[in-house]
Parts: C-alpha cells; structure tokens; sequence
C-alpha cells in the first residue's frame, strides 16, 4: 500500500505562515513543511536505566494478558478509523508523558507542530514551571494571534504533577505549567526534532551511574554522622534518643559488611563540614564509635528521595498584628539575630514570630528565613519545614530562595528514613491504576471586513463571519504492576476529536491514539523493554513511532539502546509498514559525576530509497551553578549537518541567571522525504517516474535549507516580589534553489528580536501571579512590537481570575508599506483543586490595517478591519 502523505508536509509554505491551525493530529515527527525550525537537545542527565537488585523472577497475573489485549486491540481498531477524513483544527499540545522509574522520571511534550522553546520560569528548581514556548510556521497561527487555553492530557506521573495547563501570555506564544506535587529540581531542552520537549527530574535518579549535580563547596549537602553500628535494627526509642541529643534528624540505615547486614543510627544530613565536625565532637562522649560519614546512603546523596508527608502547623496571617514603627521593627530584628547568634532559640522564636506577624516591611522576608532556621536549630523540624515553605509560597523569587528550597529539601530528605530506618517509597505489589477524562469545548468566530473604497469606487460587501468550533475528548490510562524482580507498565493516551465548523477545512471528525504501549522492567537483569505506540527524542529517534525500545544496563555505567519500528507522522492513522527506521545507542555515565554521554547511529527507509543515515552524539556537563548541553548529528549519506547545537545556563554573582542556546540546523530535518515540498506528488513512487533516484536525493537537499539559531537569556530577581528577564535572539535561514519545477527561496538574512519581561508574585494579594512584557522584532514581512499585560490571582477558595490585554503594532517591509494594530482582551477563570480542574478563557482581537490594498476581485480599499471572538471550556479530572 503507498503512503499518502498530508498536504502539509508536500508543500512548503511561506516562511510567515497565515494559514489556519493543522486540521488534523500529528505526532512528534519531522515536520518537512517548516521553514524555520529551532530547538534544543534534551538529553538525559542520568543513564537509561541503573538496576541493582537481583531477586527471584515473580510471575504476572491473567491481568497483564488482558491488559495487552486492550492496548494492541486499540491499535489494531484504529485501521477502521484511518479511512475516516481529517476533521477541523487541533490543539497544539497533543499529549504529556510521564516516565517514571526508579532510577530516573523523564516528562515528554508531544506537540502537535513544530514548537520552537524560548524560556523557562524558573530555569531549573521550583514547585511550579512556566515553559515558554512559540509556534513555528507549521502550525499556522499569526505571530500576533492570542491562542486559545488548553487542558493537555497528561499520561503517568499521578505522584509527580498535579496540574498542567496550556495558556497565552504573550502574543504569537503559549506558555505550558506544569505544577509538581512538590518542588522538584530539572532540566528543559529539545531534541533533533521540534515537535516534542523533554523535562528531566534531575535529583530524582538514584543508582550508581547517575550525574552528580552538587552544591557549591561551602554548602556540601552529604555530611552525616554514624552514631552506632550493630547486627540487630534499632529500636525507635534509640532513634528519638539521639534526635533528643543531637537536635537534628535521626534516621537508620542499613549495609551490607562481608555478606552481613548491619543497622546504622545516624544523624543527618548535614550542610556544611563545620557543621559535621561540631556535631561529631557533641556526640562522641555519648556515641564513642562515632564517626563521619560523607555521602553513603541514598538519604545523605539524594535530596529529593522520596518522603512521608507530615501534617505541618498552620501559618499565621500575613499582617494580623498592628503595625509597628520602623525603629521598633529594626530594635526588634537585632535582638531575634543576637538571640539566634547566643543559640538562646525560644526568644529568637518568640521575636521573630512577632515579626512574622507584622504587615509587609523590608526585612520582613528575612525573618521569614530566619524564623525557620531558628525552629530547625532547636529541633522543630516540622515547624522549621512550614516555615520555609511559607516563606517560597510568599516570596518565591527572593534573595534567599535558593539558600531556603536547599534547606527545605535537606528536611525533606531526612523524612525518607526518620525514625523507621525504611525506605520512604518501598515498592508496592499489585496493580496501580492512574489516569484521567479530559474535554474541551471551543468557539473561535472571526470576521474581516474591508473599509471604505476610494473615491469613485464601488461599495464593496461585507465579508461573511468564519466560525471554528470543535469538541476534543481525551483519556488517558495507566497500569503498574511491580514486583519483586519486574515491572509492568501499560499506557494508553486517547482521544476524539469533533468539529463543527461547515467550511472547507472541516474534513472529518478523527480518533486519534497518542500512546499505546507496554513495557516490562526485569531488574535481575537490567533489561527493559517497550512494544507499541511510543514517544522518544533521544539517541537519533524523531518522535513518535509504532515499534520496540529496548535498552540493557549490561554495566553500572554503561547501557546500550536500541529501538526499530515504524515513525508515526498522523495520530489517526495506522501504523505505516512503508517507512520504517531502526537506531541503537551506547551510553556511559561514570559513577557519581558531573557529566554523562551518549553516540548512537539511526537509519530510515521510505518506500524503498533510504531516507536517513546519521551518526551523533550526545553530552551532558552539570555542576552547582551550572550546566552544558550538548548534541550532534550528521547525516552520512548525504553528507550534511543535520544538527549542532549547545545550550547553557550559568548562575552568576549578584543573583544574575544566563542561558545561552547557539545552534545550526537542516530546518526542516534533512530526510528524502523533502524532494516531495512544492511538488504535485503525495509520495515517492510517483516522484520515482519523473526523476532518477540520484536527482531525487539532490531534490531533498535543495529543500533543506540550513537555520542558525542563536539567543541569550538572562534573568535577575528584583528584590521577593520581582523578577526581570530579558531575551535576545537571532536567527537566519539559508536560500533554497530552484529545482524540479520548485521556484527559488531567498535567505531571510539576520533577524533580531528583543524581549523583556517583568515578573511578580504577591503583589497585590498572596498568591498573585503578573507578567508585563515588551517585544521588538524583525521578520521576514515587518517590524513587530508588542505590549502585553497579563496576571492572575485567586478570588475565592481555589478559584483564579486572569485578565489579559495586549496591543500589538505591525509594520510590513512589503510593496503596499501596511501598517496593523491589533487590540487582544481576554480573561481567564480558572479552578484547581485536588484532581479537578476547570478553565474558561474568552476573549477578542480588534485590528485595523492601514495601506492602499488591492483585493482579489481588483478592487482597491484603504482599510482592513479584523474582528475576533472566542470561547474556550475545558476540564480535566484525574484519579489513582
């Protein structure tokens, strides 16, 4: 059967597109029709897979084989579904997979078009994110649309992410958050190919072939003391005791010595040597066989390690004590840090809680930081953890936010053993079911109407309202099984897509499967394995595909990865068996250091003529304040440089943060395939009775012009409430040349664009969240400059009100020298508790275009008028 490929990966579009969105799903595949196309290599931090155990085989239940029988009947249904035709507009992200092992947790993005990423907020540590993210050509929207809010269905992850949501904060630009059950430490980047993102817990690993990302010298986070040693566990009483004498957290943990288990009491962790060395010296006349130990148990190595939740105390209102005047609260201030200083820790409390009491005033953050120092001194642990949590809750990007979530993860880490000596996420037998339903309803009406004609002219007739509504339903399911020796994961990602819209672009009403797999985990063995629909940016695989994934830690730092199958470009349709592709991958991980690395060599076929032949490579360098990523490609067959790209991020002195992306890349991915933009053929066999194969693969390259890509972001906190980015960009794609009845692209030359953003938190009410920000660009049709405003904040209970407006300015370098501006309101009512989340957005655009345009019909008009109005609902309830 040959392959027929959609029209929009046949055609090359302009490199400003203003066509409508894709009308159908796709998945994270090369995207042949992009003319610019810019990512960042997302590569892993920690090794693909690091099992140690080795226990006896247990056996899976009938469960498994039912549930085997689901997933595969889902992708064998779908073939009744792939003769339906494409149905209207699709959302832009299709689907968020959470990998979660115990070794690693990896967040996929799968995009429905080519997204290029800009910025993260905050960059690397946070309980919540903002990805910035803008879509490329490809996708069809106008660089000065507001876009539509989405409820993205998210596949695992029930522990990790509580919330994901899609919305608009910047004209041309969607901004995904995901909110973490807590705060989590990671890393955002892309890979070769633009149509997926990939977020990495990075403290989460644990194994010994994982990246050591530390703390500075003089924060070192992996001091404990071993108090005692014996054959036999402790009782809790001996734990309580030393926590008694020692003021800091008490915990077991246990070794292996000549084939013997021994039982540890310990104290710990610790944050600096000093700090190690006064408590070693407090515990010896107790503890004579005491003795320091520095990174050696998975609690003092790893401070995200999984943790029991305690019941912490209430918080007291910001502001419920009468003002005091300044000379008071300065008086007040210097006696709670001499009473901290003379170790005197009930009245540092008892000043620095009356302090917490007061309204606003400037020192008022640092009591918040030394309020919980002084409850972690005297033992209040759980205290001294809500403490630090209110003061990132009220001032998350103040001066000593970093110096608090480092202290509130040592709390944390201290939780995963305290007083039991176990481990805080043991593993569970038997089946666990995780997942969702999600909908969203939208109406999108738009109208343009011309103004008034020259003189002389005819009256011309109003242009009829184009409306775009569509229903989308989503679920997703997930089913784990762990045993002793395996593991057992089936997932599922679903959805059906129904539009209303009555003109041409209405094509159907498709059902799409995102994902559709089964993996199993053998620990003995350090072997996993994954069959079905599947998503991957790493070691040379280009998004989504219908195959096998198998990778084996055949050393502690080393694992080879392998997967074959069929790349999947349409959700709706059944697998291909015309183009297939296959990869393998070795990667080292040295044990306990700061840098990671991968090569791997990737080949693809497509309808008989080789399509792909690469080799890359891939590289990792993370320390305390800063990190390096690295990622290579190149294509031998057709000798070209697929991708070179480095990204960086470096944390400087007076709290300045600096990333910086420098890239150069075939845009689109350089592929056989491309011989088909700008031709009539929908695929190769036909192209193969016109032209040789050798002509075809020269098609191909004169397709494939190459993009360089460079921007530098930096970011600085303006005191606890405030934040300031700014983003400079540039980037330049190459001319293609004529060929094969293909007309000629000229070079876009250099493009700039300028960008600052004023971030805030609790400015006008405690949980207030507000972006201000300013755009100054160059493209290949004008000068743009935007002004948009955007905040949110809640209301009542855990409702949020988010109003938005944004004007934008567009000046056409063009033969008619138009000038457009475009007036975008909008709110955005949000409410997220639990597992329920709900959103209404609605909204506008009012543009007028100024310049002498002639129409179609030859008439002429000196005005267009642009009229736009939306409504989006959408929900999403999760359950485990």
């Amino acid at each position: 059967m040959r392959r027929t490929s959609s029209p929009r990966r046949t055609r090359r579009p302009s490199r400003v597109s203003t066509t409508r969105p894709p009308s159908s799903p796709t998945a994270a595949a090369p995207a042949t029709s992009t003319a610019i196309r810019r990512s960042q290599p997302l590569q892993e931090v920690c090794p693909d897979r690091i099992i140690e155990s080795r226990m006896r085989r247990s056996i899976a239940d009938g469960r498994l084989c039912r549930l085997a029988l689901i997933v595969l009947a889902a992708l064998g249904a779908r073939g009744a579904f792939a003769q339906l035709p494409i149905s209207g507009p699709a959302r832009l992200v299709n689907v968020i997979e959470v990998n979660d092992h115990e070794d690693q947790v990896d967040l996929t993005m799968v995009f429905n078009c080519s997204m290029r990423f800009i910025t993260s907020l905050p960059a690397s540590e946070g309980r919540q994110v903002h990805i910035q993210l803008a879509p490329m050509p490809d996708c069809g929207v106008s660089q000065l649309s507001q876009l539509l809010a989405e409820t993205p269905p998210v596949s695992g992850g029930a522990n990790i992410i509580t919330a994901a949501r899609v919305d608009s904060m910047a004209p041309g630009q969607i901004t995904v958050t995901l909110d973490f059950k807590k705060s989590e430490r990671f890393v955002i980047a892309q890979g070769v190919d633009p149509r997926g993102l990939r977020l990495r817990l990075i403290d989460r690993a644990r194994g010994h072939g994982k990246i050591l990302v530390g703390q500075a010298t003089e924060a070192v986070s992996n001091f404990a003391i071993n108090l005692d040693s014996q054959p036999k566990p402790f009782a809790p009483a001996d734990v309580e005791l030393a926590h008694e004498r020692l003021k800091v957290p008490a915990f077991v943990s246990e070794a292996v010595v000549d084939g013997e288990k021994w039982y540890r009491l310990r104290v710990g962790p610790i944050e600096r040597r000093s700090e190690a060395d006064r408590l070693l010296n407090l515990a010896l006349p107790d503890y004579p066989r005491a003795w320091l130990a520095i990174g050696d148990d998975a609690v003092t190595s790893d401070l995200n390690a999984a943790m029991a939740q305690v019941a912490l105390p209430p918080i007291e209102r910001i502001g419920s004590d009468a003002p005091l005047p300044p000379e008071a609260l300065k008086s007040t201030m210097a006696d709670a840090r001499a009473a901290l200083a003379a170790r005197d820790y009930p009245k540092a409390i008892a000043l620095l809680t009356k302090l917490q009491r007061q309204p606003e005033f400037p020192d008022r953050a640092h009591a918040q930081e030394l309020l919980g120092l002084a409850r972690e001194r005297s033992g209040q642990l759980a205290h001294a953890k809500a403490e630090y949590e209110e003061y990132l809750r009220r001032y998350p990007h103040g001066e000593a936010a970093e110096r608090v979530a480092f202290r509130l993860r040592i709390l944390r880490a201290a939780e995963a053993k305290a007083r039991t000596g176990r481990e805080g996420s043991g593993e569970t037998q038997g089946w666990e079911v995780t997942g969702g339903v999600a909908q969203l309803a939208r109406y999108d009406g738009s109208r343009l109407s011309n103004g008034a004609p020259p003189p002389n002219s005819q009256p011309l007739p109003a242009s009829p309202t184009v409306t775009n509504n569509a229903l989308f339903s989503d679920v997703d399911l997930l089913a784990r099984r762990r045993g002793e020796t395996l593991d057992w994961i089936g997932r599922l990602a679903a959805g059906y897509d129904k539009s209303f819209s009555k003109d041409q672009f209405a094509l159907g009403n498709p059902t799409r499967v995102s994902l559709a797999s089964i993996e199993v985990l053998d620990r003995s063995l350090g072997l996993l394995g994954r069959v079905g629909r599947q998503v991957s940016n790493a070691n040379g695989i280009l998004g989504s595909f219908d195959g096998l994934f198998l990778s084996w830690q055949f050393k502690p730092s080393w694992a080879v990865n392998a997967a074959a199958g069929y790349p999947v470009e349409q959700l709706i349709l059944a697998p291909q068996t015309q183009e297939r592709f296959e990869t393998l991958a070795l990667a080292y991980t040295p044990p306990n250091a700061h840098w990671d690395g991968a090569v791997f060599a990737a080949t693809q076929q497509f309808q008989g003529l080789r399509d792909r032949q690469a080799v890359g490579l891939e590289g990792r360098y993370f320390v305390a304040r800063a990190s390096l990523v690295a990622v290579l490609d190149y294509d031998t067959a057709y000798h070209s440089l697929n991708t070179a790209s480095v990204l960086g991020t470096l944390q400087l002195p007076a709290h300045w943060s600096v990333s910086f992306d420098a890239e150069r890349r075939n845009s689109p991915v350089l592929t056989t395939r491309n011989a088909l933009i700008g031709q009539n053929f929908t695929d190769l066999v036909q192209l193969e009775q016109v032209f040789t194969p050798a002509q075809i693969y020269q098609l191909a390259l004169d397709r494939t012009p190459v993009t360089d890509n460079y921007s530098v972001t930096a970011t600085r906190p303006l005191g606890p409430r405030f934040q300031l980015t700014t983003i400079v960009s540039a980037t330049q794609t190459g001319a293609a040349p004529a060929s094969g009845g293909v007309a000629a692209v000229p070079a876009s030359g250099l493009l700039l664009t300028y960008q600052a953003q004023l971030y805030s938190s609790n400015l006008w009410h405690p949980g207030d969240f507000s972006v201000l920000s300013f755009t100054h660009g160059n493209t290949e049709v004008g000068r743009i400059d935007s002004l948009g405003a955007t905040t949110r904040f809640p209301i009542w209970g855990a409702w949020r009100l988010g109003p938005r407006l944004t004007i934008d300015r567009l000046n056409t370098t063009t033969s008619n020298g138009s000038t457009e501006t475009t007036y975008i309101p909008s709110l955005l009512l949000d409410y997220q508790r639990g597992n329920k989340l709900f959103q209404l957005d609605m909204g506008g655009e009012l543009g007028k275009r100024e310049a002498l345009l002639q129409l179609q019909n030859g008439a002429f008009v000196q005005t267009q008028n642009t009229t736009r109005y939306y409504i989006s609902v959408s929900y999403r309830i999760s359950f485990q």
